[in-house]
């Protein structure tokens, strides 16, 4: 294979990338291994065996690839096995994960066909092909499935007719393999990247039908076979991380309510809700497909067929679910314009083309309209709050605009700002009213403009975080004393505070190089989805109708309280990084980012100071003295030592309530899993991604420990748990 294949296949051509006997090795482990899971007891160390080799360097490969770290999850689970820890989950957790390693090296190959079609040999592209008929000889099972779809009343899965994904697949590859021969180019490649859709979106709805078939599962057994249902959820939740990325782009709300389902209670688990969330995303992914064709149509005839062709891929995923909804005319109408728009897309047509596309639009709208969508809806008004946002608003406006308009500024602020403003500091006997009229003053008269507009922004971001959690504490402590009406007042005021703060929110992670010298892009931990979701469940509990209500107002709280803590703290790194990048070459630069990172600190002093009052000091001097005295590593240190407190706090909170006390077990273990993620991506980073992905595993069984007071559980999460924070400690030097 030649290195050009090599560097699009795997992003590297010093890794080498798995050839056809190494896929056809590594598919007869996972083979392997599906036989030995279901043995009793589960032998570990076979599988440990079984994996290690070709199954393992192809499991690498997509790592590298694609930036994803399955190794590591597959090999955490083949320690819980040794270990005896739940042996059939983490049987589950290795069977799903390595059909993700297959999945995503058939995509991956399917994508390098179609990108070297014109640079390649046919025989090069053909010896591509059949490592990729080889990898789907691993999960083609799953592509044979009967569809699942929810039921009439909306309450449950049911089995539906089967579309026969593993044949559409198999005859799909077989067109590509006609097309390799390259007799006539130009159609060739069309008939490649089109069929290229066909194939990776007919694999993702068998991934889809997938999680349907385990929520249809786990809500036949939850009320009689507890055991099976929780081994169906954790299916559920791994082979949605293999479709999450096609519905988190656009639905990534209704992402974190999947998710927060699937690896959460298996009596929250909500058909409607799943499918729904589920549709919505892949709405997404069909208007995204059309608006490709748009852009393509009359200018690239093979990029709008290949659009068009994704277009319809990503509906049919669609369409059971579409006729429960709207009824069979209403599918097949549709069906009808996705044909319309294949053809027009052929025939190079812009007019029909956009009729097509209009139809496509119009029943995809009306269908949106009946889903069971998460989304916040407020009842009350808070206008002192809403109008107080939207001065901000105009604040950030102004802020932005080549000539700074002070005067402008402080008529924004003055007002229902200003009041909320010295709220707060009256409540938490603060002075940020004195800090942003001082700052708007040497705005007007011309000061350090730059440093004077952070203050201002980050002065006016601590009033709304501040104001977001005096309201949600005030609702959890209040909850059995205040009308459902008056509760749901103080919830919308907190809601509408958020609105001000969530950009904050919704910023990537900050971590530390490898060199530790400075900091860099992590991934997304979107924490502004957490916080919305969060909103919207303890809203729903604000009736207090049902025995853990109160529970959910509280765990929802956390989830919006200590994320948002961690955007904050994202904030400060992401300043740090910015006075490291800038002090040798742009010194006002640097004291500008130097001054967000102070006033970004301040909001979430609070969080380090108890635990680590010498780290919190030290904090605030680099905040506030000589740029280059600016460390890093040295930052993120106190940081993880002040988290690292509140932590064994809760984890004591834990132990003293533990079949005592339900509620504040749970809320407690919700806090230590809030808190152990603010410097997970640290520990990942000093220990390894197998400490990490042990940390992750231990959290989630402590939590279910804490639900069914399974005391042997909770000790070997616990010590789990202890174990590497004190290893974590120790590199915190």
């Amino acid at each position: 294979m030649s290195s050009t294949i090599l560097a699009l296949l795997i992003g590297s051509a010093s890794v080498v990338a798995a050839d056809i006997q190494t896929i056809q090795s590594a598919v007869t482990a996972f083979q392997t291994i599906g036989t030995l899971r279901r043995e009793t007891p589960i032998n570990g160390d076979a599988i440990a065996a079984a994996y290690a080799g070709d199954l393992q360097t192809l499991t690498q490969e997509i790592d590298t690839t694609n930036s994803l770290k399955l190794d590591s999850d597959i090999l955490a689970a083949i320690e819980e096995i040794k270990s005896n820890n739940e042996p059939s989950l983490a049987g589950q957790v290795i069977d799903k994960t390595l059909q993700r390693v297959f999945y995503q090296s058939f995509f991956n190959r399917i994508t390098t066909i179609r990108d070297l079609f014109d640079s390649s040999t046919s025989e090069e592209l053909i010896r591509i092909l059949d490592e990729t008929e080889a990898v789907f000889q691993a999960v083609s099972g799953t592509a044979a499935r009967a569809n699942e779809v929810l039921s009439a009343d909306r309450q449950s899965i049911e089995e539906g007719s089967n579309p026969g994904l593993d044949i559409q697949i198999t005859e799909s590859l077989g067109r590509i393999r006609t097309a390799l021969n390259k007799t006539n180019p130009d159609e060739d490649f069309a008939t490649v990247a089109v069929e290229r859709y066909v194939t990776r979106m007919s694999l993702a709805r068998a991934y889809y039908i997938g999680v349907l078939r385990e929520v249809r599962g786990l809500i036949e057994n939850r009320n009689s076979d507890l055991i099976t249902a929780r081994i169906q959820l954790k299916e559920g939740e791994i082979f949605y991380r293999i479709i999450e990325s096609l519905v988190s782009r656009d639905n990534p709300t209704g992402n974190a309510l999947i998710k927060t389902q699937l690896a959460g209670n298996v009596a929250d688990v909500v058909a409607d809700e799943i499918v729904s969330e589920l549709s919505k995303g892949f709405i997404g992914r069909v208007k995204g497909e059309m608006n490709g064709q748009a852009e393509s149509i009359g200018v690239d005839r093979v990029q709008a067929m290949a659009e068009a062709s994704g277009t319809a891929a990503f509906a049919k995923i669609l369409l059971p679910d579409l006729e429960l909804r709207l009824g069979a005319e209403v599918r097949g109408n549709l069906e009808t314009a996705l044909s319309d728009l294949q053809t027009a897309s052929s025939e190079n047509s812009v007019p029909n083309s956009a009729v097509a596309r209009d139809a496509i639009t119009r029943i995809l709208d009306s269908y949106e309209a009946e889903l069971n969508l998460v989304k916040y809806s407020a009842t009350t008004e808070a206008a002192l709050i809403d109008n107080a946002v939207a001065s901000f608003k105009t604040i950030g406006e102004l802020r932005a605009e080549t000539t700074i308009n002070g005067a402008a500024i402080e008529a924004a602020y003055a007002g229902e700002l200003q009041q909320l403003t010295q709220l707060v500091d009256q409540t938490y006997a603060t002075s940020i009213d004195a800090d942003v009229s001082a700052a708007i003053e040497s705005v007007k008269a011309g000061n350090e403009i730059p440093f004077s507009l952070q203050i201002i922004d980050k002065s006016l971001q601590r009033v709304f975080a501040l104001v977001v959690y005096n309201r949600t504490t005030l609702v959890i402590e209040n909850f059995d004393g205040l009308s459902t009406d008056e509760l749901a007042l103080e919830w919308d005021r907190a809601n509408s505070a958020y609105s001000a703060i969530a950009g904050t929110a919704g910023r990537v992670n900050k971590v530390l190089t490898e060199d530790k010298q400075t900091l860099q892009d992590g991934s997304n931990p979107d924490l502004d989805d957490q916080i919305t979701l969060a909103f919207v469940q303890g809203r729903e509990a604000l009736s207090n109708l049902n025995e853990d209500d109160r529970l959910n107002v509280a765990i929802a709280r956390e989830n919006i309280v200590v994320p948002l803590a961690r955007s904050f703290l994202i904030g400060v790194l992401r300043e740090i990084e910015g006075i490291i990048a800038s002090r040798d070459t742009d010194a006002t630069e640097a004291r500008e980012k130097q001054i967000e990172g102070e006033f970004f600190y301040r909001i979430v002093e609070s969080l380090i100071a108890p635990d680590n009052p010498a780290g919190n000091n030290l904090i605030k001097t680099q905040l506030t003295g000589d740029l280059a005295n600016v460390v890093a590593n040295e930052i993120v240190i106190e940081i993880s030592k002040g988290i690292i407190g509140q932590v064994n706090r809760n984890i004591s909170i834990i132990e003293s309530t533990f079949g005592i006390d339900r509620n504040q077990a749970l809320v407690a273990s919700e806090r230590v899993s809030l808190y152990i993620n603010i410097f997970l991506p640290d520990l990942e980073l000093r220990l390894g991604t197998l400490e990490r992905v042990k940390v992750q595993n231990a959290l989630q069984d402590l939590r279910e420990a804490s639900e069914t007071d399974d005391v042997s559980k909770a000790l070997t999460a616990g010590s789990t748990l202890t174990g590497i924070i004190a290893a974590y400690e120790n590199e915190l030097i």
